[in-house]
């Protein structure tokens, strides 16, 4: 077993103490202020901010949420973390007010640490044979862009974004102009225009939106609704972004029925027109080619005209005067007092002591293991989906590196090599938002590290087998619609066979195929089989989870089945014949080919190095 040092106590920081515990190992975490929860337990947090991903999502997979599902806020997600540490008794290998001045790695292959410890103002000299990074992303708030650098007024990031500078805003009625559409973004924008009718964002570009719920109505309601009565489990955001069916397409289907789905007034219409736009060159992979901000707080703010919102790359500034040059080569002129920041944060390891070390989570292998030192060190928190939580990702990494330590799973021989490969790929892929390094795709991240841990989910034998003679009334019908007389089972018999197979998925389990298809995917799956798997878990979670309870026949659902059940029939056709090419060129030590054909295949297996197998085209 090895001695493992973790730098940072934020949800990563924690799931990684604890998974290296659970394996065996001598583990210590160094946190640098006096309390656990990173982020969600400093000033960084701004007032009412509620998560974008469900408590259910953000939980770690062996401690499930007990409340229902729904949104919590920062304050809420704190107490569960708190509740995670003293569940798994961390606290007792956390060593807080500790900074990491230096790290270096010795001839020997040791980390040496230089550790100032306040609670005694001595430095200590630790040494480890592996290091876990878990400090996040959000380190050091980003500069003022250089557009704005003639700017006199006062400039704050939203990091400043507290109770006192709203009251401010509102006795002083100041203008204030927010910079950036993110998350942070929309809820201070929001936030501002229930106080100053004198809120402006600037967008350098549309951006892309998907609101918590997939519904229009006002989302801060339904969040603080939600607090009180159980919402159905297929009507949150993430029930339409990591559900195992629209996984199981290709990356253009998954994204064409956005486009669709942005052309009926099932969403908010400012949301649908701006999440259009920032999508038109990605025609057909949509909002898979870009960063998504799941929040549509803002959209409702300049859907009713209660914020002003100017999109163009080009500004200048001069004074207290902002000049926005629009694509028609006007110029409109705003005047304001405050500049507020919401772009984000800097990533940086100063104390990391390594020669020519790339910083960049891409270049690393799965965002995690760095070249030539996949070995020793490690970095959580790095990966964030495109759907889901950052937890989820750390904790399966965190699952992976505890077994590498043990020396019972081993990465590629040349994963650096592969890491080169997936850093070009990933950054063609989301090429509308090529400089966010950490975006990564929920379902095939997961699941890639997951084959590598063996814990990826399988279900019963029953609904195997149901679901494959439902392929089989699928084939048979086909050949007897095209070539009559030709299918052994005839069109009546198929279309039996079809019809009862279906009614077989809303029984079994249950209902269990329709949760595996339609609701989110939660990383409680990934404790199903494999080591440190607990099915009990995942057993009691879904049975909280009613089907004819929590399955919502909305607007939304209706179309999400009426566009997925026939393209996921075209999706297992094609991903037959796909697989015979990829296995030919994989025997011939050549390439599956991005274009077309490499993202023809299932979403799930075209990002992250994400092995794809032939009991794939019979598992559901």
């Amino acid at each position: 077993m090895k001695r493992v040092v973790i730098v940072g106590a934020g949800p990563c920081g924690l799931v990684g103490l604890k998974e290296m515990i659970a394996g065996g190992h001598d583990a210590t975490l160094f946190e640098q202020s006096s309390t656990l929860g990173g982020v969600f337990a400093s000033a960084a947090i701004y007032p009412n901010l509620h998560l974008t991903i469900s408590n259910w999502a953000m939980a770690f997979s062996d401690f499930p949420d007990p409340r229902h599902l729904c949104y919590a806020s920062a304050e809420e997600y704190l107490r569960y973390l708190q509740d995670y540490a003293r569940h798994f008794d961390l606290e007792k290998y956390i060593m807080y007010n500790a900074e990491i001045q230096s790290v270096e790695l010795s001839q020997g292959g040791k980390w040496v640490l230089e550790v100032k410890a306040s609670r005694n103002h001595s430095n200590l000299h630790i040494d480890a044979d592996a290091l876990i990074v878990a400090t996040g992303a959000n380190q050091v708030p980003k500069e003022l862009p250089s557009q704005l650098k003639g700017f006199t007024g006062r400039v704050l990031h939203s990091v400043d974004f507290n109770v006192s500078l709203k009251e401010e805003v509102r006795e002083k009625n100041l203008r204030v102009l927010v910079v950036g559409g993110g998350e942070s973004g929309a809820d201070i924008s929001s936030d501002l225009a229930d106080i100053t009718p004198h809120a402006t964002v600037w967008l350098r570009r549309p951006i892309c939106v998907g609101p918590r719920y997939l519904v229009s109505d006002p989302e801060m309601e339904q969040v603080e609704a939600n607090k009180k009565l159980q919402f159905p489990a297929n009507g949150f955001l993430e029930a339409a972004t990591t559900n195992r069916m629209s996984a199981a397409q290709n990356v253009y289907v998954y994204g064409f029925f956005r486009r669709i789905l942005w052309h009926t007034p099932i969403l908010n219409r400012t949301l649908a027109n701006v999440s259009l736009q920032s999508t038109a060159s990605a025609f057909l992979m949509n909002d898979q080619a870009t960063y998504v901000t799941k929040n549509q707080r803002m959209c409702e703010a300049w859907h009713n005209g209660r914020i002003e919102v100017l999109t163009c790359a080009k500004v200048s500034a001069h004074g207290h005067t902002v000049n926005f040059h629009t694509q028609t080569d006007n110029i409109e002129q705003r005047e304001f007092d405050v500049v507020l920041l919401c772009t984000g944060f800097r990533t940086t390891f100063p104390w990391l002591k390594l020669p020519a070390f790339d910083t960049n989570p891409r270049s690393w292998y799965l965002h995690c293991f760095p070249k030539d030192f996949g070995h020793c060190l490690f970095f959580v928190g790095y990966a964030r989906p495109h759907q889901g939580g950052i937890p989820a990702m750390a904790e399966i990494l965190s699952r992976y590196i505890s077994l590498v330590l043990r020396g019972d799973r081993k990465l590629p021989s040349n994963y650096a090599d592969r890491a080169r490969l997936r850093q070009d790929a990933e950054r063609e892929h989301y090429h509308i938002s090529p400089d966010l390094h950490t975006l990564v795709d929920y379902n095939a991240f997961l699941e890639s590290v997951a084959r590598r841990i063996g814990c990826e989910p399988r279900l019963p034998l029953s609904c195997v087998i149901a679901f494959n003679l439902h392929m089989l009334s699928v084939l048979a019908f086909s050949i007897d619609y095209f070539q009559p007389g030709w299918s052994v089972l005839g069109r009546m018999s198929a279309a039996l066979l079809w019809l009862g197979s279906l009614l077989s998925f809303l029984l079994l389990h249950g209902g269990l195929l329709v949760k595996w298809w339609f609701y989110p995917h939660w990383s409680v799956w990934y404790r199903q089989r494999g080591p440190g798997s607990n099915a009990k878990l995942l057993n009691d979670l879904l049975r909280r989870v009613n089907l004819w309870k929590s399955t919502a026949i909305t607007n939304g659902f209706v179309l999400l089945v009426l566009w997925s059940w026939p393209t996921y029939y075209f999706q297992r056709i094609l991903s037959s014949l796909l697989f015979i090419a990829f296995s030919v060129l994989r025997i011939l030590g050549l390439r599956f080919p991005r274009a077309w054909g490499g993202l023809l295949r299932p979403k799930m297996f075209s990002l992250h190095d994400a092995e794809w197998r032939v009991s794939d085209l019979f598992h559901p």
